[in-house]
């Protein structure tokens, strides 16, 4: 089962619980990025597991949150590592936050 966050749940969680994790490519962020967040493009997430956190909630974001959700389904079914895609990717995030 995914496992999913809304943007307005990720703006009020504390930054210390957990770790953002941007994979569109590095060219995408000119557009903006989540604050505090570490950027591991899609095809490179599957090789750099090491750079997850063992013990903060591991949020996962794209653009539109097409991308992200099957980098969280394949990160717990070959890594068992449990993440959460955010709901509507970045675009969302932008419009939750310009309320």
């Amino acid at each position: 089962m995914l496992k999913e966050i809304t943007s307005e749940e990720l703006i009020n969680k504390s930054p210390q619980t957990i770790q953002i994790i941007d994979i569109r490519e590095p060219y995408e962020l000119e557009d903006g990025y989540i604050l505090g967040n570490i950027n591991i493009p899609m095809g490179d997430i599957l090789e750099k597991t090491d750079q997850l956190s063992r013990t903060k909630d591991i949020i996962i974001y794209c653009n539109t949150g097409n991308r992200s959700k099957p980098v969280v389904h394949m990160l717990k079914k070959l890594h068992n590592i449990s993440t959460y895609n955010l709901q509507g990717g970045y675009k969302n995030f932008l419009k939750v936050i310009a309320k």
